[in-house]
């Protein structure tokens, strides 16, 4: 079992290096290239075991071999959360199907994880099909109405809370929580949802009283939604 985790982890970390350049790629999507893992520096395209960030990490110290520059932290977070992750779904999954749920549901809420605390967007590439993959994994482990009615309860309440605030939540944390509904179901999403509330107040209130953020500063709010979702469908005993 032991050396079935760790190739889970290095599973993970293989695909989080993917990634890696989906994230670096998607702000610049409409140029019409692919996603590649380049250098952020230089632009040069790694190569082999050089797009896994970790490998350079322990055998380049971190560093791009063609310019010397230091990879990005974002990069080794992403490879390392991916890995350790997926460990965590293999562990929690309960049958194929819904390992497969669990799995899928990790790999799109890390790029969206990495891409709304960078950037404040949640892209509609990720979840609006995440919202299909959900419902449709969600059918195969016979839980389609739970999944159907956690789409629409969390996608209509933070709906209802974006236009209530105006542009306090954006229509992207609608989707993500419609997202997340659709793989966890009615009771598990209203946890997740829960936790993310708790945790985005907590920490909005620190980063104003260490005055990092001012009143008027955004904080993208799709992490703590992300992270609830994590913690519950990988970490927290929900019944």
């Amino acid at each position: 079992m032991g050396w079935i985790k760790i190739g889970v982890f290095v599973l993970g970390v293989l695909l989080g290096s993917m990634l890696n350049s989906f994230i670096s790629w998607w702000p610049q999507e409409q140029t019409g290239s692919g996603p590649q893992a380049v250098c952020p520096h230089c632009g040069y395209a790694w190569q082999g075991l050089e797009k896994i960030s970790l490998w350079g990490l322990l055998f380049s110290r971190g560093r791009c071999q063609y310019c010397g520059d230091r990879v990005p932290l974002r990069y080794i977070l992403v490879e390392l959360f991916t890995g350790i992750l997926f460990v965590l779904a293999f562990t929690r999954g309960k049958g194929p199907v819904d390992l497969i749920r669990l799995l899928v549901f990790v790999l799109l809420l890390v790029p969206l994880f990495f891409i709304d605390l960078k950037h404040h967007r949640l892209p509609n590439i990720l979840t609006l099909p995440g919202i299909g993959l959900g419902l449709l994994l969600s059918a195969g482990l016979g839980q389609i109405k739970s999944a159907i009615i956690g789409a629409l309860t969390g996608g209509g309440l933070l709906f209802i809370v974006a236009l209530v605030t105006r542009g306090g939540l954006g229509m992207g944390d609608a989707k993500l929580q419609a997202m997340v509904g659709a793989f966890l179901g009615l009771r598990a999403m209203l946890i997740s949802l829960t936790i993310g509330v708790l945790l985005g107040g907590v920490v909005g209130l620190l980063l104003l009283a260490l005055q990092v953020k001012g009143r008027k500063d955004m904080i993208p709010y799709g992490p703590f939604l992300i992270t609830g979702a994590l913690l519950v469908s990988l970490v927290i005993v929900t019944g």
